[in-house]
């Protein structure tokens, strides 16, 4: 299966965040704020990953090295500094890579979306690397495992991302992962259906009953609730 096309295509990071959840694959899920300069972007692949330490070489390297479809993923110790302009992007565009997840700043924003290359980031910043002081600049390391807030990420394993937020899977979960979610989209429609026909949502998921239960039962639990109904989110 190619997961980049059918993520890109049908699913959303939210979607598989749950598929995830109901198939116990782990799941990685990086802190709120990252999010793509083109907000209606999407990017799936393999990461290889750089521990940045403010060194511009290291990325450099890094997208010289990496094959066609795979993510950049950047970690750094500050977001003070622009990582990521136009000439990387191009260069990344070149080689075919996917785009970038950077876990900080980059610069040259407009040029970066005309190229259409996808780049995630916390924000912007125009100052790069070879700008700071010399006791700012460090060397990185690339394809040692990088932390998000609590996501552990080794190189390739799958980061997804979206408007909602970046999540990572690993390799051998995806196709589970990828299952799952195709029936919760299908489920996912048909409620769709039922609430445009003019079902509402309290009444199709039992509400008032399970708030009754709950009332009762304080750790009453909904998604056991949802089940019971033959239904799921």
């Amino acid at each position: 299966m190619d997961y980049a096309a059918r993520f890109g295509e049908f699913y959303s990071t939210a979607l598989l965040a749950d598929a995830a959840f109901h198939t116990g694959v782990p799941l990685g899920v990086a802190p709120p704020g990252l999010a793509p300069l083109a907000q209606r972007d999407k990017l799936a692949g393999p990461v290889v990953t750089v521990e940045a330490n403010n060194d511009l070489l290291t990325i450099m390297a890094a997208v010289h090295r990496a094959r066609p479809g795979e993510v950049i993923l950047v970690s750094n110790k500050t977001y003070e500094v622009g990582l990521i302009g136009d000439l990387l992007g191009l260069d990344a565009k070149r080689k075919g890579l996917a785009g970038f997840i950077v876990d900080g700043s980059v610069r040259d924003a407009v040029e970066l979306i005309e190229l259409g290359m996808v780049v995630v980031c916390r924000g912007l910043l125009p100052i790069g690397p070879l700008k700071l002081a010399p006791e700012l600049k460090g060397i990185g390391q690339i394809g040692v495992e990088v932390r998000l807030g609590d996501a552990a990420v080794k190189p390739g394993d799958w980061a997804f991302a979206d408007a909602d937020g970046v999540i990572f899977l690993p390799l051998e979960g995806l196709p589970a992962a990828f299952e799952r979610a195709a029936i919760l989209l299908e489920r996912e429609k048909a409620l769709a259906a039922e609430m445009r026909a003019g079902a509402s949502l309290g009444d199709i998921f039992g509400l008032e009953a399970f708030l009754e239960k709950r009332a009762e039962d304080p750790a009453a639990d909904f998604n056991a609730h949802l089940a019971a109904l033959g239904r799921a989110i």
